[in-house]
């Protein structure tokens, strides 16, 4: 019913009408019901294939007559199907049935013959019982349907059904080779027949009948053979029947349904074809195309990679058969084969293509051979036959192969073999013709027949037509067209994979076609090295002729390959065994005494000597196992060799394929060009790698040579250094390719003779070489240096072709070609190309001499002295220099190239003395190793230990900084030849233009009143709410979530502020030098400009460049009212106006005070240039760390000055000599005190002195000075001389020397760019012009700001435009950051003093000279000397003192600053002042009333010299501040370098602490310097932390007036030096109110910060915050004193362990009987296990547990005491018998006294005393406690109930106590019965706890106690917080001020007057302020809010 409804359902339109569930349920039932139609004919078809196996199955269980029936059936039943028959049901079901009832009747009779009847009848061994085994049977279900199988299973089912006869193929080759026999021979030999006829499958069809009745023949003849029977019964037949075990038939039974199957489709394919025309008309044409396109495609696609790659198949299946198992003949010739092969195929190609065919039919046969001999030689008959018909015996025939396996290794032997054949077949019948056609060179297929190609191209159209197609489908298909669209996608974007893996294929090949020679030669080259022998010498001089001479390569390549295959062919045979070297080799016999001079030790590591001498090793042959990994490197040989064919030849099968030529040029970037080198960094490396080795390559082989002769160090090394010396003497690239050939010949015959050398002579005749005769004075060393050919010291192959990569360039290409290339005309860096390109050009030359500096300090010899020089001299001249000819430039660097080969040179001719001579040179002249750094670099030498008078500079020997010079200088010299550096010349002209205008660059950012109207506007703006305020004010507003998150967000945006506010404030320190440099880049550009039109550049021309511009400007937009004075309206007044004055600053460098910023954006709006912008653009476009980096370096340039001070400062500090003082105390007491900075000459002091300073240190580093022989002893010592000097012998000697010339250099570049460095000379010589008092007169008065800016004319020369003021010249201040400079005028009196000094100033240096002339003609040479240098110093103090103008500043903070670092500094590192103080710390030292001196000493100077430093800022006293600064430098000098250190013992370099603190003292001496330059300021008003009104500042200010005294003292110092009119007490009341007053200022700004609004309560972050912290603070200063008595001990304590315990035993008070005592050994802490048994012991005592809880193992300690007494007992006899008398007498009491003394840090003591009555029972306590007091107690707890035994508790323990006698003495021996541990001697035992004591560093405050600590801390604290809680409303009148700002300005104002010298305003002021605070109305009026 349902499936009528199904079928009306399917027609008509009534399907588009259903609902989606219908048709859901529909489909659902279909599946179901094809589903269940699968399901039952699956099941069907399974039980008829289970009934056949088991038929199959019982009957091979156990082989029989009965069995036999369900065997043959099995075998009727498989035949019938194979022959494609059908079963019909009822005839298969009654064979089911038969079947069934014979296994019943099976049954049955085995379950009779169980009864012993049956057995008496037919016996157990009966033939017949062995029929009747048991064997089961299963009921057999009714054949049912036919299995209607899936289409896919079926396609799948009938490919592999007709690839069948592979498979029956492939198993007629297993059965034969895995039963052996004549049988299977037969199938063997079918099967190799069929496999090499080329339609294989046809004739495998043909005779598929025959192979099934074969196997079914076999299958019966094995299963009766295999019937138990007797060779009586059934006999066997030797190589054809043998009697196997049954399981044998299962297996065969597998090969057979090989055969059934192909016999089967055989049969079908006839039907098949029989009915064709009705089968191809029922066939669908529709969906079933595209599945077979694609399976075409994929087939396609996988038939072209096995037509490609098959043949490396076979390849490896050559190296499988080869070199499987042992080697023999027959595998040798398999190599030979492939051998044959490959050779060919490397030699000529066509012949190989030619012959290919022939080859593998020769391998098919030759195997089929093989197979056959090995195979019948497995029969028994067959090893003799082999031996009468060739005459070998059994070894030789192994050596060919044939030998009897077993089964397995027959298997092996016979299946490998086999399947090389199949593989050899498979190629030659499928794949070869194919393979010939896709190799031929001559036939290309073209381009569109490639997949990827054609694919590509159809990729659109066939995505729009599979669009159109998604487009018509009908809804119901829609989802399969977008998986369709999907599919379509994938499908292209794998095409588009493949063609980038297409073009990478392309790039690689390309890559590979470049260097595969490379490749080749190398490794072949590393061939021979790694196996030096006579075989391989043919590789060598092949590649030595080959690789100089490019027309011999594809000859050597040839002959490489050919000899290869010899090697390979030689090496196997040589592996057979009946070689044996044996039978060849020799014993060499030792020479006498007479006959050598080598010691015998030496002698037997001889190769001649130490064992059999094999000649063929001579040769180059060896037995070797595995074979395999003896013959990898020809194997890899060969495989290179033919893989460099195969690229070469690709590439041209490439190229003819896609009509291309092969590239001109041998670059990996075609399209890369000159023209692409400035484009940008990616195409700069790309036209490197293109061109690298074309411009570099000459560089590359000189470099190349200097490692070789670095390397060897030898004679030929030495060679190889003439050669050099030869090449570069031409110096010219063409006269250098002229000689090319000649050394590229020298290099082939030297490394072929060379490696003839490391050949040597065969060993075989044991004939040694001549140098090793008796008479020959020949050691091991000399004849390595020599290079000579030895059995001793064989010469290492490496050495010899270390120049293995020749380094090969044309004549043309070295030969210097000069083209002329476009580049940018200046260094302006627009990309990051052009930044590398401007650190190359113009800074590579410093770098290169600091590579030559530290070339010359490394190596300590006289060679490198010549470093030194060469350095110095370009250091001192190199700028001069580079503006020169570049013909003079290479002239003076080909000298320094030369001075570098010399050396190099003499170095490797005196290395025979450092490796063949050492022993004489160290005995006899020492010094010569010392002075030429002699040391053998080259391991493999014989180097005798260093004598201690003798050391070898062995870290100071070698080439390795040479030959890194070498490159370097190489490098530079290419750059002296490089077209750019025209440009750096040009622009280094061009700088030297804009710098001579001497002027002064350390400008100022604004005017000084522009200044304070800028700041007065910020004041009255409103303050905005910081980041912080606006997070107070809203994060509590947020959830948890949110307030996270934001708190994340805040972080990361602070995190960026922070960095930009950091680079920003950078930037802002080096302002002037940004500015500077980008006016003098803008004016380069312009000089550049007119470099370019041809004219000369001059400073005229920037300035009439100005000059027109700025008119044009004037004219255009009416710039010129900017000048407001009317009278200066005309621009030409202007300009003259301006041009005179700039020429009055030409001479005195005083010009007006313009900003430089002003012009910087003139200058900017002046000048345009489009490259300019773009380098602006690149540099604010980089990214945040790039800026810091920018602005970290700006500032390092803007601040070099005080670089090179902190250099010259560090180095001294680790020096710490008397060379290196000198500069220290120069920068102190000279450049630092220079106005407006150092001149010239001290910069060339530093830079001289620093040189010959290094030059002397240098010269001391020579090992043969006397001092340098111990320096391990005396390096050390403090006032060893030359430690104190300098001049010591140590790593890193120059280090920081280095450093420091750097600094000083890089500093007088700056000073050279910024034309600063030659105005000294200037201003001299223009100060002794007449007019230069009237010149100063007229422009050196003290000018407005105002006034010079409108002085300023814009149409002004460059000169003007930057204008230049000297610091101390002007009176403009600098706003520098910290805001602490201050402009001021000085008093009447200064400002008079000033002047005076100037008019001095001035005509002094003419009067000095006229001085200094009277003094020669009067005193002499000697004192004119002398006045000579101290008339310029006065002069210059004088100056200094006296100045004409000063830009005060006030730096005293930072000075008190660094002050208190210091004394902290000596406080906490008070030891490393001291001597032997290194472990002790000041507590420790005070504790025990002891004040160190040195502490003492240190203390006092740095406290006097900060109240002297306070005197004199406060008195304003320069005199005084300079002649303390004198007396500081030279004192704090003298101390710290030479008294210091005698104190403490140790150098001032190894002391850490006393380093920091010399280190923040020269920041002293800089501060202190700073302020004598600028002048002391007028005005000292208030404290400095009282600047600001914030937390911060409050805070601070709160700390510095807690400070005990430290307020105080100020305040009295204060009064004492500064000018007032009030008394101490006024002067402090006045101190007081204004702290008070700026204490309510800070909180009254913090309240307007953050305000608290009207009626809302406090939030409870503010009271759980600050009253709950306040509440936790006080519990714990409450608690604090249990908390830390109970936890001192138990957490912080320390054990405090017994060192000594003594017990004395008395009785009645006599002498002592017993006293004995514990040290050291005999106190014994319990390791674990006793731990745990002695807790466990007092398991059920809780009172001892309770007590033990406090004690850890380690506070436990057990004491052995001796039982014999220490001390003999000396009783007087009355005493004696008075005691006898008083032990007899029973009624009266006798007193035992038992005391103990436990020593730990404090002395314990116990003393007991017990009454016994006779015996010494329970008198003894076995357990102490040693407490933390001084009473050391028994503990009760443990001597309770010790002892559960006993029947009472047993308290103490017992001891005997025995008097032994001697002859005149006697003692007392006493003994513990109770012990622990059980001893065999007399002895006592006790257990001490020790209780734990508090630590050392917490002593001081737990020796108080816990009443100590309520007395001392906690009433104290509680005392001093009870003054905030109380007494609040007494001072409720002064605190709650609302507005302070009055009474602040009044205290303001008294410190103004004062500081003015208005004393009596002072009076008035202060007696104002008394009256504000006694009057509280008018206190009121003025503390009242400001209204509007």
């Amino acid at each position: 019913m349902y499936e009528e409804d199904l079928d009306d359902d399917d027609c008509g339109e009534a399907e588009f009408e259903e609902t989606m569930k219908l048709k859901l349920l529909r489909r659902i039932a279909f599946l179901a019901s094809k589903l269940r139609e699968f399901i039952g004919n699956m099941i069907i078809t399974t039980g008829k294939v289970v009934v056949t196996i088991l038929l199959g199955s019982a009957g091979m269980m156990v082989p029989s007559l009965t069995s036999a029936v369900y065997f043959f059936v099995f075998l009727g039943l498989c035949t019938w199907w194979s022959c494609c028959q059908a079963f019909d049901p009822l005839i298969f079901s009654c064979l089911c049935v038969l079947m069934a009832i014979f296994s019943a009747g099976h049954l049955i009779g085995l379950y009779l013959y169980q009864l012993q009847f049956f057995q008496e009848v037919v016996p157990p061994k009966d033939f017949y019982e062995e029929e009747e085994e048991e064997e089961e049977e299963e009921e057999v279900t009714q054949e049912e349907k036919e299995n209607v199988k899936l289409h896919a299973l079926v396609s799948v089912f009938q490919f592999i059904m007709k690839q069948s006869y592979i498979c029956a193929l492939i198993a007629m080759m297993a059965w034969s080779i895995t039963y052996h026999s004549w049988l299977t021979f037969v199938l063997l030999i079918w099967s190799c027949t069929l496999w090499m006829i080329r339609d294989r499958r046809k004739y495998a069809m043909i005779s598929s009948p025959f192979m099934v009745f074969y196997g079914n023949l076999l299958l019966i003849l094995q299963y009766i053979w295999s019937i138990k029977l007797n060779n009586d019964e059934l006999p066997q037949v030797s190589g054809f029947l043998k009697r196997k075990e049954p399981g044998e038939l299962a297996s065969k039974i597998l090969f057979t349904i090989t055969f059934w199957l192909l016999l089967r489709q055989h049969l079908t394919e006839q039907k098949a074809l029989r009915l064709k025309e009705a089968t191809l008309s029922e066939v669908k044409v529709g969906k079933e195309d595209d599945e077979q396109d694609i399976m075409k495609v994929l087939g396609k696609l996988v038939m072209a990679m096995l037509i490609k790659y098959w043949i490396y198949v076979c390849g490896g299946m050559f190296f499988f058969v080869s070199f499987e198992g042992t080697i023999v003949m027959y595998k040798i010739i398999y190599m030979v084969l492939f051998l044959f092969c490959v050779a060919l195929y490397q030699v000529h190609y066509e012949w190989w293509r030619k012959i290919l065919k022939y080859f593998w039919m020769s391998v098919v046969v030759y195997t089929m051979l093989v197979l056959i001999f090995i195979y019948t030689y497995q029969f028994e008959s067959f090893p003799d036959l082999w031996k009468n018909m060739t005459g070998l015996d059994e070894r030789k025939l192994e050596d060919l192969g044939l030998k009897q396996f077993s089964v397995a290794d027959l298997f092996t032997r016979i299946f490998i073999p086999t399947s090389f054949l199949l593989v050899c077949i498979l190629h030659l019948h499928y794949f070869h013709d194919r393979f010939l056609q896709i190799t031929d060179l001559k036939a290309v297929t073209s381009k569109q027949d490639n997949t990827i190609y054609s694919r590509e191209k159809e990729e659109d159209k066939m995505l729009e037509e599979a669009g159109e197609k998604r487009m018509e489908e009908p809804e119901g298909e829609g989802g399969k067209g977008r998986w369709h669209l999907v599919i379509d996608r994938l499908t292209v974007l794998f095409l588009k994979f493949l063609e980038y893996f297409h073009k990478m294929q392309v790039f690689v090949w390309w890559l590979l076609e470049l260097h595969i020679i490379k490749i080749v030669s190398s490794y072949i080259i590393w061939v021979t090295v790694k196996e030096v022998s006579l075989l391989n010498f043919v590789f060598l001089i092949a590649w030595a002729l080959a690789l100089p001479y490019a027309q011999f390569r594809p000859l050597a390549s040839s002959i490489c390959t050919v000899w290869t295959c010899v090697i390979i062919v030689c090496k196997m045979l040589y592996q057979l065994t009946s070689i044996d070297p044996k039978d060849f080799s020799r014993n060499c016999t030792l020479p006498g005494e007479n006959e050598t001079k080598v010691n015998l030790e030496e002698l037997k590591t001889s190769v001649l000597y130490s064992g059999p001498v094999d000649p063929s090793e001579w040769v180059g042959l060896r037995k070797s196992s595995p074979l395999l990994v003896y013959l990898r490197n020809n194997l890899l040989m060969l495989a290179i060799l033919a893989f460099e064919v195969t690229i070469y030849r690709h590439q041209e099968y490439y190229r003819c394929r896609n009509n291309l030529t092969a590239p001109v040029t041998k670059t990996i970037f075609h399209d890369i060009t000159r023209a692409h080198l400035d484009d940008g960094l990616v195409n700069c490396v790309k036209y490197f790698i293109n061109y690298f080795f074309y411009k570099f390559g000459l560089e590359t082989c000189f470099l190349l040579s200097v490692n070789v002769i670095g390397q060897r160090m030898d004679f030929y090394a030495m060679i190889h250094a003439f050669w050099l010396i030869a090449v570069l003497y031409r110096r010219r690239r063409k006269a250098i390719a002229e000689i090319w050939p000649k050394y590229c010949c020298f290099l082939t015959c030297i490394i072929t003779f060379q490696y003839f050398l490391c050949i040597g002579i065969p060993p075989a005749p044991c004939k040694d070489y001549p140098w090793r005769s008796g008479n020959a004075n020949f050691n091991s060393n000399i004849i390595k240096w020599l290079y000579f050919p030895d059995f001793i010291v064989r010469p290492n192959p490496t050495l010899g072709t270390s120049v293995s990569q020749w380094c090969r360039k044309r004549k043309d290409s070295i030969a210097l070609r000069k083209k002329k290339v476009t580049f940018s005309p200046y260094f302006t860096s627009r990309s990051y190309l052009d930044m590398y390109k401007v650190i190359i050009f113009s800074y590579l030359f410093w770098f290169v001499l600091t590579i030559i500096f530290i070339t010359g300090t490394t190596r300590i010899s006289i060679f490198c002295m010549g470093y030194l020089v060469a350095c110095f001299y370009f250091l001192l001249f190199g700028g001069d220099l580079l503006l020169k000819p570049i013909r003079s430039i290479l002239r003076y660097w080909d000298w320094l190239i030369a001075y570098n080969v010399f050396v190099i040179t003499m170095k490797n001719i005196l290395s025979i003395g450092a490796c063949g001579y050492i022993e004489s040179l160290i005995q006899k002249s020492c010094w010569v190793i010392q002075a030429f750094s002699l040391a053998c670099t080259v391991k493999g030498y014989h180097i005798p230990t260093s004598n201690p008078d003798c050391k070898l500079p062995s870290g100071e020997a070698g080439i390795i900084w040479d030959s890194i010079c070498f490159a370097f200088l190489l490098l530079q010299r290419r750059v002296f030849m490089s077209y750019y550096f025209l440009h750096v010349v040009a622009d280094i002209k061009a700088s030297q233009i804009l710098a001579s205008r001497s002027g002064n660059y350390y400008l100022f950012e604004t005017d000084s009143e522009e200044e304070e109207e800028e700041e007065k506007k910020e004041e009255e703006e409103p303050r905005k709410k910081s980041a912080f305020q606006v997070l107070y004010g809203n994060l509590l507003s947020y959830n948890i979530i949110k307030r996270i998150f934001n708190i994340l967000k805040f972080t990361w945006v602070l995190f960026l502020a922070t960095l930009d506010s950091f680079t920003a404030w950078l930037n802002s320190i080096s302002r002037e030098h940004i500015d500077i440099s980008t006016v003098l880049r803008i004016e380069r550009c312009m000089l550049t400009r007119e470099i370019k039109k041809g004219n000369v550049p001059t400073r005229e021309s920037i300035h009439l460049y100005y000059q027109n511009h700025m008119m044009k400007l004037s004219e255009e937009s009416g710039l010129d009212e900017i000048d407001k004075n009317p009278s200066q309206a005309s621009g030409l007044q202007a300009s003259e106006r301006m041009d005179s004055l700039d020429s009055a600053a030409s001479h005195d460098s005083i010009s007006s005070s313009c900003s430089i910023h002003l012009w910087y954006s003139a200058a900017h709006r002046m000048f345009h240039d489009d490259e300019l912008e773009e380098s602006e653009k690149f540099y604010v476009g980089q990214p945040r760390v790039l800026l810091l980096i920018y602005a970290l370096y700006n500032t390092l340039v803007a601040r070099s000055e005080m670089v090179c001070y902190f250099v010259i400062i560090l180095n001294h500090m680790i020096s710490a000599s008397m060379i290196t003082l000198v500069l220290p105390i120069l920068i102190f007491l000279w450049a630092m005190l220079s106005v407006p900075r150092p001149s010239k000459r001290f910069w060339m002091t530093a830079i001289v002195y620093t040189e010959v300073a290094i030059v002397i240190k240098y010269f001391f580093q020579f090992g043969f000075f006397p001092w340098n022989k111990h320096v391990d002893y005396t390096k050390d010592k403090p006032y060893h001389p030359p430690n104190i000097i300098g001049i010591e012998k140590k790593e890193g000697y120059v280090h920081y020397d280095l450093v420091q010339l750097l600094a000083l250099f890089f500093h007088r570049s700056i000073l050279k760019c910024h034309g600063l460095w030659d105005e000294d000379e200037k201003g001299d010589s223009s100060s002794n012009k007449e007019d230069t008092d009237d010149e100063l007169s007229l422009t050196g008065g003290r000018r407005g700001s105002s006034a010079s800016l409108k002085s300023v004319n814009l149409a002004a020369s460059v000169e003007s435009i930057h204008v230049h003021f000297p610091e101390q010249q002007t009176a403009i201040r600098r706003k520098s950051s910290s805001s602490i400079s201050q402009i001021s005028h000085r008093s009447s009196f200064s400002s008079h003093r000033s002047k005076r000094g100037k008019c001095h100033g001035v005509s002094g240096i003419g009067r000095t000279n006229c001085k200094l002339c009277v003094i020669k003609s009067h005193c002499g040479l000697c004192c004119f000397r002398t006045l000579q240098v101290y008339m310029p110093i006065r002069q210059f103090f004088y100056n200094l003192i006296h100045p004409d103008y000063s830009a005060v500043t006030d730096v005293y903070v930072l000075m008190f600053l660094a002050d208190t670092v210091d004394f902290i500094i000596i406080v906490f590192g008070f030891w490393a002042f001291g001597k032997h103080s290194a472990a002790a710390d000041i507590t420790s030292s005070l504790s025990e009333d002891q004040v160190p001196e040195a502490f003492l000493v240190m203390v006092l100077i740095q406290f006097g010299t900060m109240v002297v430093d306070r005197a004199l800022y406060l008195k304003k006293t320069v005199m005084g501040k300079v002649i303390f600064q004198v007396i500081l430098v030279f004192g704090i000098h003298f101390w710290m370098f030479f008294i210091l250190p005698g104190v403490t013992e140790r150098k001032f370099s190894q002391n850490t602490v006393a380093q920091l603190w010399y280190f923040v003292k020269c920041v002293y001496f800089g501060l202190s310097a700073y302020q004598i330059r600028c002048g002391y300021p007028t005005r000292v008003l208030g404290n400095f932390l009282t600047k600001s009104y914030n937390y911060v500042n409050l805070f601070l200010f709160q700390g510095f007036r807690l400070v005990p005294f430290l307020t105080e003292l100020r305040a009295v110092m204060d009064w004492v030096w500064t000018d007032t009119t009030l008394s101490l007490s006024s002067w402090i009341c006045v101190e007081d109110i204004y702290a008070h007053i700026f204490i309510l200022k800070c909180w009254r700004e913090s309240e307007k910060r953050y305000p608290q609004p009207r009626g809302q309560k406090k939030k409870k972050v503010v009271k759980y915050g600050m009253g709950g912290m306040i509440i936790v603070l006080l519990i714990c200063i409450v608690w604090f004193p249990l908390l830390f008595m109970s936890l001192i001990k138990s957490v912080a304590g320390i054990t405090n362990k017994p060192l000594d315990v003594s017990i004395t035993i008395t009785l009645g008070g006599y002498q002592p009987i017993f006293t004995m005592s514990a040290q050291q050994n005999q106190l014994k802490s319990l390791d674990p296990s006793e731990f745990s048994d002695f807790m466990r012991s007092y398991r059920g005592n809780t009172a001892a547990l309770q007590f033990l809880e406090g004690y850890a193992r380690e506070d436990i300690t057990r004491a052995d005491l001796e039982g014999n007494s220490n001390s003999l007992w000396t009783i007087s006899p009355p005493s004696r018998n008075k005691m006898i008398q008083g032990l007899r007498d029973l009624n009266a009491d006798f007193t035992l006294v038992i005391s103990w003394t436990i020593q730990r840090y404090k002395n314990m003591k116990y003393l007991i005393s017990h009454f016994f009555s006779r015996t010494l029972e329970e008198v003894y306590p076995y357990y102490i406690k040693a407490p933390s007091d001084s009473l050391a107690k028994p503990i009760k707890q443990l001597l309770k109930g010790m002892s559960p035994d006993h029947g009472k508790q047993s308290m103490w323990e017992n001891i005997t106590v025995s008097l032994v006698k001697n002859a005149s003495e006697e003692w007392w021996v006493l003994n513990q019965l109770g012990k622990r541990h059980k001893t065999p001697h007399e002895s006592l035992e006790l257990f001490i706890f020790s209780d734990k004591v508090s630590p050392p560093s917490l002593g001081f405050l737990a020796g108080y106690g816990i009443m100590g600590l309520y007395a001392s801390v906690v009433l104290v604290i509680g005392k001093f917080v009870r003054e905030f809680f109380s007494g609040i409303s007494h001072s409720i009148m002064f605190e709650e001020l609302p507005n302070v700002d009055r009474i602040l300005k009044l205290c303001t104002d008294i410190f103004l007057v004062r500081e003015t010298g208005e004393l009596e305003l002072e009076e008035d002021l202060y007696a104002k302020l008394i009256f504000l605070y006694r009057s509280p109305e008018t206190m009121i009026k003025w503390t009242r809010e400001k209204t509007n």
